[in-house]
């Protein structure tokens, strides 16, 4: 690596996706918030002090959705990083979990947006706008056969504009 070195700031973050069936809980973001307006993405939130990725996730999903879970129902489904695009940086991990029921705990309306539950089949074509890493990774979430690393280059809208991505299978 040269002299130059990339630096930018970098948010940590979780993302979640809840399923029940064939749907999955999707966070339509408030157009009010400053981080994606109006745009579709699973649950989760940034990692505070100290806090690894599995906890985080746990505390989030509790918080924006008041579904109850522990780490033993999560499954990793990924990592993205996101370089551009946004003031800093993002290194997310992407979980899965199973609920019982789409009854939601805390309701759909909340102060980050409205929660939407959308049949597996749908996502990509919902006509909702989702936050642009989702249509690279959305296959691999639902099959959950792979667990998925992508580096993003964003463009200023937020839009991939050139993608890295790898699969590592999961052994049973």
């Amino acid at each position: 690596m040269s002299d130059e070195q990339y630096k930018r700031l970098v948010q940590t973050s979780v993302t979640c996706f809840l399923y029940c069936g064939d749907d999955y809980l999707f966070l339509r973001r408030s157009t009010s918030k400053k981080i994606d307006p109006g745009r579709l993405n699973g649950v989760g939130g940034r990692l505070e002090k100290g806090e690894n990725y599995a906890d985080a996730a746990i505390r989030e999903i509790k918080e924006e959705t008041g579904y109850s879970l522990s780490k033993g129902d999560l499954s990793l489904a990924g990592v993205v990083k996101l370089e551009e695009g946004y003031e800093e940086d993002w290194v997310m991990c992407f979980f899965k979990a199973r609920v019982a029921s789409k009854s939601i705990p805390i309701g759909s309306k909340t102060q980050d947006g409205e929660l939407v539950w959308l049949n597996k089949g749908k996502v990509l074509g919902s006509g909702y706008d989702l936050v642009d890493d989702i249509n690279y990774c959305m296959d691999e979430i639902i099959s959950a056969k792979a667990i998925f690393f992508i580096t993003a280059q964003l463009n200023n809208n937020q839009k991939v504009a050139k993608i890295s991505k790898s699969l590592l299978p999961k052994t049973t």
